[in-house]
């Protein structure tokens, strides 16, 4: 019973927070953008030169789709940065100038990454940012925000007044997601799981990749 009571005042105090934190970016988008009068605009993707990939990385921090993705950009002569985050206290990846997952110990109580990483993520002058995240994640949803690119790209959620062009992509159904939280961590720690996490993910690049290859600019 106490324990009941102390885990269930955990989750309402998680809910609350999550919340708040919900509102403060809500305001702070607002704030941006008026400040900043950024207009949209579309980059075409032949002469974008550097892009900022951002994704939720999966528990075991492989993100091998992620990487293929690198790959594939880089490939078209793309020079690539890509930030992620785990909800982790610590995540085990080495954080690199090009490449780095955030993790709770760099990120503030309202979910912002904290100023050093500000500063490094709005240092770099980005052609085009790819936001690959299937859900409202608020640090990423901070470094897409902040990120100093000409034109933002993502699925369409409740960042579309920051994103310059957005697809909409169908949700996964909850049958598809284990109820027992014990079995989901346990498929969490398998290859197979991994495959699965990024599906969306990967439709979701692809999708915006062929779009994003059709758009025609006369800069």
């Amino acid at each position: 019973m106490y324990l009941t009571i102390i885990v269930t005042f955990a989750e309402e105090h998680a809910f609350e927070m999550k919340k708040l934190n919900q509102y403060i970016l809500k305001r702070r988008v607002a704030k941006f953008l008026k400040e900043t009068n950024r207009a949209k605009r579309y980059v075409d993707y032949k002469n974008a030169s550097t892009i900022l990939l951002i994704f939720e990385s999966d528990y075991i921090e492989k993100n091998r789709f992620i990487r293929k993705a690198i790959e594939v950009l880089t490939a078209d002569g793309k020079k690539v940065f890509a930030w992620g985050f785990l909800d982790k206290k610590m995540t085990s990846t080495a954080i690199l100038p090009t490449f780095k997952i955030l993790d709770r110990s760099t990120i503030d109580w309202f979910g912002c990454p904290k100023t050093p990483y500000l500063k490094e993520l709005m240092e770099v002058q980005y052609d085009m940012v790819i936001d690959l995240t299937l859900t409202d994640i608020i640090p990423l949803q901070y470094v897409c925000l902040y990120s100093n690119a000409s034109m933002k790209s993502g699925m369409s959620r409740s960042m579309d007044d920051v994103l310059d062009f957005v697809i909409k992509i169908p949700q996964p159904e909850p049958q598809d997601i284990p109820e027992n939280e014990e079995e989901r961590r346990k498929i969490e720690f398998q290859d197979l799981n991994e495959s699965l996490f990024h599906t969306d993910q990967q439709y979701l690049f692809e999708q915006l990749i062929f779009y994003l290859k059709r758009i025609k600019t006369n800069d």
